[in-house]
């Protein structure tokens, strides 16, 4: 597919013309973009409050803010990534704590949702596909993806035969893949509100899972690029489902990862006011300790930079306001923030890193 929107990967200043065109507070304002997209409004994710989903875990007593559903939770104690005990705590935000390990600089969930309890909510989950199919999130994503695609073409992969997304959501990568003239596009999602659309994705293989619970032999191997697209944050076993990833790419396969960026500049303002602080995030990844659990798995780093500014949100905390309301800086007073500024200092509100299998 002949992309008129192409880059040069080598080139920074390219590759940032390029991310802003999927950064929907540049493009459109936050306010107008949270709004078109679902995110704004009672139990939305911009609106500071519970969304659906979290208060299946977490009750809003009024009194004791906020406490754990029994039952629903489970001690974690170490590192998810380096396994040390050694940690300090980081944030809290609804019943949610999170800690740093002092090891790696990762931070996690603890006590975390229990595996069971998390895809039965998965599962149904409205607030994400309220947001993912929403006409603009789609064009947006589009976009997005073509980029990831583009990444991807640019640093070579064994061949163009076999992708498959860890996490598809509604598919709109995969169909971005097959536009892109992949030969099979493989897709695994446990959300059971996207089957529909599954249904009408002619030419794309959908499994309805969560990647944990499929057979080795339902996934299949010799993938050319695996891609988690905000996935690898959910995940429980960071290191089985990583050497099972890998089982799964041929020799010199790429695997493309894109993680919310727990040292961005909107998280570092922001702290507990980040909805990225959120009851599925078990996994908070920093640039260090992304690349430090990849490399325990013999993945070196071909590729790696943030994307998507949140730069309304940051300029509104800046300004005295809720950030994710769409104030921004109708002062001008922090036009010296910049997303040529953000990236190139990796503070990005996403990291992307592309691994490859040697």
């Amino acid at each position: 597919m002949k992309n008129p929107n192409s880059f040069d990967i080598h080139s920074f200043e390219s590759r940032l013309a390029a991310k802003n065109r999927f950064d929907g507070n540049l493009l459109y304002g936050a306010g107008n973009f949270h709004a078109k997209t679902n995110r704004t409004g009672v139990g939305k994710p911009s609106s500071g409050y519970l969304i659906r989903e979290h208060a299946k875990l977490v009750r809003d007593t009024g009194m004791d803010r906020y406490q754990r559903v029994d039952g629903c939770w489970e001690p974690v104690g170490k590192c998810p990534v380096c396994s040390s005990d050694a940690r300090s705590p980081f944030v809290s935000r609804f019943g949610l704590e999170i800690f740093r390990c002092a090891n790696c600089s990762h931070r996690y969930l603890d006590p975390r949702v229990r595996f069971d309890a998390a895809e039965q909510i998965y599962r149904d989950d409205k607030t994400a596909s309220d947001i993912y199919t929403q006409p603009l999130q789609i064009d947006i994503d589009e976009i997005k993806y073509q980029y990831g695609l583009d990444l991807v073409e640019q640093l070579g992969p064994p061949a163009r035969e076999r992708i498959m997304d860890i996490g598809c959501g509604a598919g709109v990568f995969l169909k971005m893949a097959d536009r892109n003239r992949w030969a099979q596009c493989v897709g695994v999602d446990v959300n059971e509100r996207y089957s529909s659309i599954y249904r009408e994705a002619g030419g794309i293989q959908f499994l309805s899972s969560s990647f944990e619970r499929l057979d080795a032999g339902k996934l299949g191997r010799d993938y050319d690029c695996i891609s988690l697209w905000s996935v690898l944050e959910h995940l429980y076993d960071l290191h089985a489902n990583l050497e099972q990833i890998k089982r799964m790419l041929k020799p010199r396969g790429l695997l493309f990862i894109l993680v919310p960026n727990v040292e961005s500049l909107a998280t570092r303002l922001m702290r507990e006011r980040s909805p990225t602080f959120a009851w599925k995030h078990i996994s908070h990844f920093s640039p260090a300790s992304l690349k430090y659990l990849m490399s325990m798995h013999g993945l070196p780093c071909e590729h790696f930079e943030t994307v998507i500014t949140e730069i309304d949100n940051i300029k509104s905390y800046m300004s005295g306001e809720y950030p994710y309301h769409g104030h921004g800086d109708p002062d001008h007073l922090f036009d010296f923030i910049t997303p040529e500024y953000i990236h190139r200092h990796h503070l990005g509100s996403r990291q992307i890193a592309i691994f490859r299998k040697p």
